[in-house]
């Protein structure tokens, strides 16, 4: 059956080449080869934690970089958040909305250092927090990824066609530095907007993007 799957939406993105870049790459790969390739049939609901289970050193996982508890830390399976921001990004312009998706805690980069826009992250922390969202399409779908040496391509595949909708993180700059981000998704078919969250960012030293 998965040979009647075929790439509709492709997203990509860098890998920020830091001291941590291979660990990150290696946590990716595992958890990658736990979703890649599952197919997520109409009305099921899709559990990052469910397929991925707990990123742990016993499970082959490396240490890399993640934000616990508001602060940068390095943990076993740290960087497996690019992984659901991804899927985040996938699934809004198949049309379809999230059931569960937690923003980071701090915007901890800065605009020459960000790989993904702001407004498109999905955190997930083992038994806490999780990025769920269901197939409310006719079809099903399933998702397939590349990585390359500094870069991660994302691919939601379907046994037919789907409309690829317009996603626009906009970005206000609000006092004190925090930054407001509506996530709003365009239909170039119905030629309509939508409206799909407002996320909210405190601001993090800058020096600290650069652990």
């Amino acid at each position: 059956m998965l040979e009647l799957f075929e790439c509709q939406i492709i997203v990509k993105q860098i890998i920020p080449n830091n001291s941590y870049l291979e660990n990150k790459k290696h946590n990716l790969a595992t958890a990658i080869a736990c979703i890649e390739n599952v197919p997520i049939h109409p009305g099921q609901i899709f559990s990052f934690w469910h397929l991925v289970g707990e990123p742990s050193q016993q499970k082959g996982y490396l240490e890399s970089r993640a934000i616990v508890n508001n602060q940068l830390k390095y943990e076993f399976g740290g960087g497996l958040c690019q992984l659901p921001g991804l899927l985040y990004v996938l699934i809004l312009k198949a049309g379809l909305n999230a059931l569960e998706r937690h923003p980071h805690s701090q915007d901890i980069y800065t605009e020459e250092t960000r790989f993904a826009p702001l407004g498109s992250d999905a955190t997930v922390v083992y038994g806490y927090k999780d990025f769920r969202f269901q197939n409310t399409l006719s079809v099903p779908l399933c998702f397939r990824f590349t990585l390359l040496h500094e870069a991660i391509i994302a691919e939601l595949c379907s046994t037919q066609p789907l409309e690829e909708f317009s996603v626009d993180f906009k970005v206000e700059q609000l006092p004190g530095g925090i930054k407001q981000v509506e996530t709003l998704r365009y239909s170039q078919l119905t030629d309509s907007r939508e409206k799909i969250t407002t996320t909210i960012y405190p601001t993090l030293d800058p020096d600290a993007a650069l652990l």
